[in-house]
């Protein structure tokens, strides 16, 4: 069970995944860590949001889902920055930035170099993600167990909900060809270090562990928690070498999960977790919804909505195996020149568009934070 502050969040609008279809709009050769930064606070390197919006082809979005947000658009990819200081949304997924937007003295908009190269760039362009192996096993982990019984649940507890879940998964993965290790397939207690014992044996294997959530009565929805960067890390925290996979599975997990459920939550959060520090590979803690929540946690226990988390963890594993496989090949696509415009007659030339000047400061906002 994890602990967090809760912010309400509009529905996602569609079923559809993008996952794969945003990295081919994206598909560019360019290096953001090698550019020049912006100005920051002292020990933090920030960019400016043209420079992404230049390196990603996106336009202003006229419309955005949070007033005071920042919209970028690239076809069916949107992007909001703002209004809080440290809120991202991508296609309707919330992400918490590590490093709080800011604007420099010339009032552009500044995002941390950071949250771009750990956040936006794997999710936008996951075959880019160097290092990929093809996945091998799918490791299940369902917390709690034995004495630990986690959270009371409805007539339920935490550790025989997401037991529940943990064998539906596996069979729905293993129906769709992938191999499955569960941590635990009945109702006793493992330590953090035998989980990670366990987990740590098997190569080319991501970590899904499974739990559910807590806070006020009216949080409800999924969220996803992944190892802070080996950049943010400090001298006391282990860090961890695989975000940038974690990242991309995160966000793969949560768009299907808030897809299907319609409660999009509280999004992708980084945490300082042992247990996700010390694994070996991509991985991912989902809380599948909240147990504090009278309506949610009767749905938790219900084998109908238990069917449908499942089938969305499923669908979003999937669609991250075969985004980060080593033979996916994503081309760089070139937009052709515009056709000239035939004329019979001398015209005069069209003047050039207006540049958009659609800047909206974000306000000061709460971070969710996330605590074990």
């Amino acid at each position: 069970m994890l602990s967090l502050t809760h912010h309400c969040y509009h529905a996602l609008p569609s079923l559809l995944i993008v996952f794969v279809g945003m990295a081919r709009c994206f598909a560019a050769t360019d290096d953001p860590t090698s550019w020049t930064p912006a100005e920051g606070p002292a020990g933090i390197t920030y960019q400016t949001v043209d420079e992404l919006r230049s390196f990603y082809k996106l336009a202003d979005s006229p419309r955005v889902s949070r007033k005071g947000a920042y919209g970028l658009l690239h076809d069916t990819t949107s992007i909001e920055l703002g209004p809080g200081p440290r809120t991202l949304r991508i296609n309707g997924v919330d992400i918490t930035l590590e490093r709080p937007l800011m604007r420099d003295t010339a009032g552009r908009l500044l995002i941390s170099r950071d949250d771009w190269v750990y956040w936006i760039d794997p999710i936008l362009r996951p075959t880019y993600i160097a290092g990929r192996d093809k996945i091998e096993t799918v490791i299940i982990d369902a917390s709690h167990g034995g004495h630990d019984k986690g959270v009371a649940c409805a007539a339920s507890q935490e550790s025989q909900v997401v037991l529940q879940v943990a064998l539906a998964l596996q069979k729905e993965l293993e129906s769709a060809g992938m191999r499955c290790f569960l941590t635990r397939s009945g109702d006793y207690f493992l330590s953090d270090r035998q989980r990670v014992d366990q987990s740590n044996a098997l190569s080319k294997a991501i970590f899904v562990s499974l739990h559910l959530n807590q806070s006020r009565a009216e949080a409800k929805g999924p969220a996803v928690y992944i190892p802070t960067p080996v950049a943010h890390a400090d001298a006391s925290q282990s860090a961890h070498a695989f975000t940038f996979q974690s990242a991309a599975l995160a966000y793969a997990v949560q768009y299907m999960l808030s897809a299907e459920t319609h409660l999009p939550g509280t999004g992708c959060h980084h945490v300082h977790y042992s247990l996700l520090n010390s694994l070996h590979m991509p991985s991912v803690l989902v809380c599948l919804g909240y147990a504090s929540n009278p309506q949610e946690a009767a749905a938790l226990t219900s084998n109908a909505y238990q069917a449908r988390l499942t089938a969305a963890l499923a669908r979003g594993i999937l669609n991250y195996a075969r985004a980060t496989s080593p033979d996916a090949t994503i081309p760089v696509v070139v937009a052709p020149p515009p056709r000239p415009k035939a004329r019979t007659r001398k015209e005069p030339a069209e003047p050039p568009p207006a540049q958009s000047k659609n800047r909206s400061k974000p306000r000061t906002g709460r971070q969710s934070r996330a605590r074990r």
